[in-house]
């Protein structure tokens, strides 16, 4: 999960305000201290720093925004710079992400085809009832959104780009993704979920987590009303390909599109043809 410094986390409930959600203070000292190598962990920190605004920035902007050092941040930014991760400019006396990084993406890219195959089926839903359509995945403690479609017709749409996060244990998107994982990935991820919430609302979240796990093993899929805003209803539902880490498939707009209604006779169906659609095009490219 990452930690954007000096921001704090966003409420699921203010999705329409189009803002990311960093992970809560302190995640980097939190449930995983002693569990952790110090060293990198810090360089991740470091690289993370960039993901911010500006793209180039100096040792103590990267300070500021990981709270470490500035001896620490000298002695990190030397050793990435000579490993290719950054790029100093002598002109500026300031830094700014390297070529070893934008191989590392490529890299981590494995599922585009999946978000290739996704799209046009999309972008159909998308357009046929009204609606915010998206595709997601894990990303540490959070949900990130690999892709998403905006309906043509309905420019009342839900305020989420590619690449936002959201915390996986306050979101529908995130309880659908819980409930398809083996039942020890997902209590390891809720443990270390746990400290971040105080007891009630934990307790609270447990029991969303629950209901959604009954709706998906009922019906495939679950709903929820007023999680990501107090009128937004969001549909999800998990999508396993053979060989590919877990995703979800979802769709959002406002209550009085997605009625309960509506999500029972179109939404819902629709979206789990979509899921069909997904594993049998899967299963025709596998290798053979």
């Amino acid at each position: 999960m990452k930690q954007t410094a000096g921001k704090t986390a966003r409420r699921t409930r203010d999705v329409r305000i189009v803002l990311r959600a960093p992970n809560p203070p302190g995640y980097r000292e939190g449930a995983a201290a002693g569990k952790t190598i110090k060293p990198i962990e810090r360089g991740l920190a470091v690289l993370d720093a960039f993901l911010g605004e500006g793209d180039w920035l100096a040792n103590q902007d990267i300070a500021a925004r990981t709270g470490l050092p500035k001896a620490t941040i000298s002695r990190l930014t030397q050793t990435l710079c000579a490993a290719g991760y950054l790029t100093y400019s002598e002109e500026r006396r300031k830094y700014r992400l390297g070529l070893a990084v934008l191989s590392l993406g490529f890299a981590a890219n494995v599922d585009t085809d999946v978000v290739l195959r996704a799209r046009p089926l999309m972008q159909e839903l998308a357009d046929d009832i009204g609606v915010f359509v998206g595709l997601a995945g894990r990303d540490g403690l959070d949900m990130i959104f690999f892709e998403n479609c905006h309906s043509a017709s309905n420019h009342a749409t839900v305020g989420l780009g590619v690449g936002e996060h959201l915390p996986m244990a306050a979101s529908p998107v995130g309880w659908a993704l819980l409930s398809c994982l083996h039942e020890n990935e997902r209590n390891y991820l809720m443990d270390h979920m746990r400290p971040y919430h105080k007891r009630d609302e934990w307790m609270s979240l447990r029991q969303k987590l629950t209901d959604a796990q009954a709706q998906i093993d009922d019906k495939s899929y679950c709903q929820s009303s007023g999680d990501w805003g107090p009128d937004i209803t969001v549909v999800a539902t998990p999508l396993k390909l053979a060989g590919r880490t877990p995703m979800v498939l979802l769709c959002a707009g406002q209550t009085r599109v997605l009625t309960k209604a509506r999500v029972e006779s179109k939404a819902g169906p629709q979206l789990l043809a979509m899921r069909r659609h997904l594993q049998e095009l899967e299963s025709r490219h596998a290798p053979r």
